[in-house]
């Protein structure tokens, strides 16, 4: 395949990934543009303009790109231009069997076709996707209208997000001939929202809170619900549904030869949000003083196959609402919800585990693998801007450095 000239490369205004360029062996121009891999298998339409005077050239191709996308944009009629079937469907379909492949515990693209059907079906449905402007004007409508539904920008982001994705793969299918830039249109917030953490007393208060419920109702859901706080604080483990699908056969001890006598916890989850299978370790404290004498006592005719928490109840989808309600409440009752005016939920001990462990002198990628995410997002979600960290790290960036000058005292 012979070499295009770089020097000869020219990109033409007004019409998007058009060029015209010459061979190093030919003296003749030639012209290429993007039409998607559904039309051509390299996706680019290439044509020679058989003309070695440049402005020919330029009028040459200019015709061929709007000869190619007329001749497309007749095939489909106005009328029979559909959103919905030529663009969301295909997308939504196959994003839903990947994640069927995959075999996660939650499809993610079951949650995005929902999020379509809500919220953004009836702004497309009609719509000519051929019209850049009137695509731009039905992501400002969506996103208008979900922030009158009082919806945060970070979840809108997500929203976004499908958005871009169904359009990618239209524009890498030929289907539309541009890919409109939703930054036009849309200005969202920061995204990683910072989301303060709890201390470890505070989640004391917290569980104490729960042995006292259980005095007075006899409710063993007390009692688990305190076991799942403390699972969820030893170790890295994203709260809600997963750490509640948890079967005993999936915790094992391993020793450490230089300690004998503290067995290690080590807990292997399936079919996580980021991977298949990962291992995480737990807290020495948690496997001592409470996995052993009450977690593993807790349920004594429990098989393998049981669930770790709450072997008795089938769906955990809606013992998992129960349990964040109820964190809801006694955290709320015990004053600590709310700090510095932002909310605390029972994700929010994801934030303790991570910070503490940052605070410990823990390097990042190891918070980072345990935690099943990237450094990256744990540095951004996590821990910029946060106190701790500045703390933490001027410590390190000044570990000697000691004021002089002493305030005397009167």
């Amino acid at each position: 395949m012979p070499k295009i000239l770089k020097n000869s490369i020219k990109y033409l205004p007004q019409t998007p990934t058009l060029k015209i360029f010459k061979y190093e062996n030919s003296s003749k121009f030639h012209c290429s543009f993007y039409v998607g891999f559904a039309h051509k298998k390299s996706g680019n339409f290439e044509r020679s303009l058989r003309t070695q005077n440049k402005r020919e050239a330029e009028k040459l191709a200019i015709e061929n790109y709007r000869k190619w996308f007329s001749t497309i944009q007749n095939t489909f009629s106005k009328r029979e231009r559909n959103f919905d079937e030529d663009i969301a469907k295909p997308f939504l379909k196959i994003r839903v069997n990947k994640y069927n492949e995959k075999g996660n515990l939650v499809n993610q693209g079951l949650k995005d076709k929902s999020m379509y059907e809500k919220f953004m079906k009836p702004y497309f449905e009609k719509l000519d996707y051929y019209n850049n402007d009137h695509l731009l004007s039905a992501v400002s409508d969506i996103v208008e209208s979900l922030r009158q539904e009082k919806i945060k920008d970070t979840t809108i982001s997500k929203y976004m997000n499908i958005i871009n994705l169904m359009l990618k793969r239209a524009f890498n299918n030929g289907i539309i001939k541009k890919l409109p830039d939703l930054k036009d249109v849309v200005t969202l917030k920061k995204i990683n929202e910072q989301r303060p953490s709890y201390l470890n007393s505070e989640l004391n208060l917290i569980t104490k809170r729960l042995d006292e419920e259980y005095q007075k109702t006899k409710d063993t859901f007390y009692l688990e619900m305190k076991d799942y706080i403390n699972l969820i604080r030893s170790a890295g483990f994203r709260p809600g549904v997963s750490p509640l699908k948890i079967k005993r056969f999936q915790y094992k001890f391993i020793n450490d030869k230089e300690n004998q006598s503290e067995p290690i916890l080590v807990f292997t989850l399936f079919n996580t949000k980021t991977k298949p299978r990962h291992q995480l370790t737990c807290h020495p404290y948690f496997t001592k003083n409470i996995f052993i004498p009450e977690i593993m006592k807790r349920n004594p005719n429990a098989s393998s196959e049981d669930y770790l928490l709450f072997p008795n109840v089938n769906n955990r989808q809606q013992l998992y609402e129960r349990i964040r309600k109820n964190f809801t409440r006694i955290s709320a009752e015990l004053g600590l919800y709310v700090r510095n005016g932002i909310t605390r939920p029972l994700y929010s001990i994801r934030h303790t585990f991570i910070k503490q462990r940052y605070e410990q002198n823990a390097p990042i990628q190891v918070i980072a693998r345990h935690s099943n995410n990237s450094p990256e997002i744990i540095q951004s979600n996590y821990l910029d801007e946060s106190d701790d960290m500045l703390i933490s790290e001027h410590k390190k960036l000044f570990p000697t450095t000691k004021s002089k000058n002493k305030v005397k005292s009167k």
